[in-house]
């Protein structure tokens, strides 16, 4: 269906890898391109807590929907700006549209997406039960 080359150079001369990710069941299937250091945004707010949600954020453009559009279920709260997907089928929540990059960005869950073994891994702490301070204070971070 989607045929993807593994590696690319994208715009900005940077080498991306495509990561192939689903929820528990496989029902959706998606793909996030990002280089092989990453950083992973471990999030405290109640969702991602709760969730167990570990974010990868991407640019639109290095996101694919595979299949599963179908399965998928939004969930909105607070203030309604982010666009929380989840799978109908398993209830995973592999990625979705968040409140600090509305536009542009998806927030792929790290747990859900299948990595190489030499992928190296920085993880950082947002402390998004203190969202406005946090964003203010520069701590969340995409993964560029």
């Amino acid at each position: 269906m989607f045929d993807l080359p593994a590696e690319f150079v994208d715009e900005k001369g940077v080498r991306r890898f495509w990561y192939h990710g689903s929820c528990h069941c496989g029902a959706v299937q998606f793909s996030a391109a990002a280089t092989r250091n990453l950083t992973i945004t471990v999030c405290n707010c109640s969702i991602c807590y709760k969730s167990g949600h570990q974010e990868l954020m991407v640019r639109e453009e290095h996101f694919l929907l595979r299949r599963g559009q179908e399965y998928l279920k939004q969930y909105r709260f607070g203030d309604f700006i982010a666009v929380h997907t989840f799978c109908v089928v398993c209830g995973v929540k592999p990625f979705y549209q968040p409140r600090s990059h509305p536009t542009g960005f998806r927030s792929v869950n790290a747990r859900c997406v299948e990595f190489p073994h030499d992928v190296v891994f920085e993880y950082v702490e947002f402390d998004g039960r203190n969202w406005a301070a946090g964003i203010a204070a520069g701590t969340h971070k995409t993964t560029e």
